[in-house]
């Protein structure tokens, strides 16, 4: 696989015209359902729990504070999840033996994960809820690092779009789908817990078995030591710009969307003024109205670029979009334009998600250590995830309502598009 290069980023690190006729690898059609599946799995969960179970569950905890409550547990969870990504990845970099790089660490995190997703639904106050989120955060984040480096492991360059759109729509279908799964629990929080932990565990046990990885040799060069270990943690934004570049662009796009994702249910309850039954009625069909747009884009959008050789300008594209998304319900209070939100922030995340994680993998820095680069990348995924519920609490809490929540969403999503015009390596 090509690079980014390791200077001024000038030199692009792949062919202008990316090849779209690259013959297939062998397996592509199970490697590529199973992916799809596991993502799907995955990222129900982190559509469920931040937006529906958990929300829920520390509104029966703390009804008075829910909204800081939320943010706190949210916050701590973060920076566990901002901590387990890149070491898991950077530790399947070097596990060697019968079962490959990635497989032992898949498994370890699902299983870990579902288990600390069911105890948090066995939770009755905020001090045990922080501590399992905050446990379900770092093993999940455990198995995502190694899962997403299966693209730049097992696929050519030239079909990365087709692997990035099928990821983009499992992530969203997962997200989309999961959020209107975990409605139906709201009055049955700890077996909705139970449910997504064990799809977690179940999900990763099948797509393990249905793809197993070629045994691994022992990493060749120096001996492990931890100072090097965690020194290559740091990627310099001065040698590898458009690296530093594509992990502020989706840092800050995702960050703006799930400033009002995660707070959809508070949204309609305290911005609408609905009441919290009508509310939780509304969230799952605001879900599948992002639906049909967001499968559109993401199915058109990743083979497009591959075609085109290009990039940039569907990221962009998206990131804009989604400003234009977020503006609707700020300027007109009401369910319609709740609804005319999801539909637009749909096409816009699913081209999002399409075309991102492809252009991510032409900028890696290292290609003998794609799980920690692309670990670190994740963080730009996985903690503004985790971050939004914090960020939005302190925004309406301290700046001004969700008005202000809004408009911080929008200059999020509009610097992260701004963030992507620099990099120089990818077209």
């Amino acid at each position: 696989m090509t690079t980014a290069p390791t200077g001024s980023g000038s030199a692009p690190a792949a062919s202008p015209d990316i090849p779209a006729d690259r013959p297939r690898v062998p397996g592509e059609r199970r490697l590529l359902t199973g992916l799809m599946a596991n993502s799907v799995v995955l990222y129900a969960v982190y559509g469920a729990v931040p937006s529906v179970l958990l929300a829920n569950l520390v509104a029966d905890v703390d009804p008075g504070s829910k909204s800081t409550s939320l943010g706190i547990i949210s916050a701590i969870g973060a920076f566990g999840a901002m901590l387990a990504n890149p070491i898991a990845g950077a530790l399947s970099d070097r596990t060697h033996g019968r079962f490959g790089r990635r497989a032992p660490w898949m498994a370890g995190g699902a299983l870990l994960g579902g288990l600390a997703l069911i105890a948090v639904g066995a939770g009755n106050g905020l001090l045990w809820i922080c501590v399992a989120w905050t446990l379900a955060q770092i093993f999940l984040n455990g198995l995502q690092a190694p899962l997403t480096a299966v693209i730049p492991d097992r696929t050519p360059e030239g079909r990365r779009g087709l692997f990035s759109s099928a990821a983009g729509l499992a992530q969203m279908l997962g997200a989309t789908v999961g959020t209107a799964v975990a409605a139906g629990f709201a009055d049955a929080l700890g077996l909705g817990f139970a449910v997504f932990g064990v799809l977690v565990i179940l999900g990763t046990a099948v797509f393990l078995l249905l793809n197993r990885e070629p045994a691994a040799a022992a990493p060749q060069g120096e001996p492990f030591r931890w100072k090097t270990f965690l020194a290559g943690f740091w990627v310099s934004p001065r040698r590898h710009p458009d690296f530093a570049w594509a992990f502020l662009g989706r840092f800050l796009l995702i960050l703006g969307y799930y400033c009002v994702f995660s707070y959809q249910l508070y949204v309609l309850d305290d911005y609408l003024g609905l009441t919290r039954d009508r509310a939780n009625d509304l969230v799952p069909l605001l879900s599948l109205a992002m639906l049909p747009g967001m499968i559109v884009m993401i199915v058109v959008s990743g083979p497009w670029s591959d075609r085109v050789g290009r990039r940039k300008p569907f990221v962009i594209a998206a990131s804009l979009g989604m400003a234009i998304a977020l503006t609707l319900p700020l300027v007109l209070r009401s369910e319609a334009s709740m609804f005319v939100y999801a539909v637009l922030s749909g096409c816009a995340f699913g081209m999002y998600m399409a075309v991102d994680t492809a252009l991510m993998t032409q900028v890696l820095p290292r290609p003998d250590e794609a799980a920690k680069d692309m670990g670190v990348l994740n963080i730009a995924n996985a903690l503004p995830q985790a971050l939004a519920p914090a960020v939005a609490a302190g925004v309406i809490g301290l700046v001004g309502g969700y008005r202000s929540l809004f408009v911080t969403a929008i200059l999020l999503v509009v610097l992260g598009a701004l963030s992507i015009v620099p990099i120089r390596s990818v077209r």
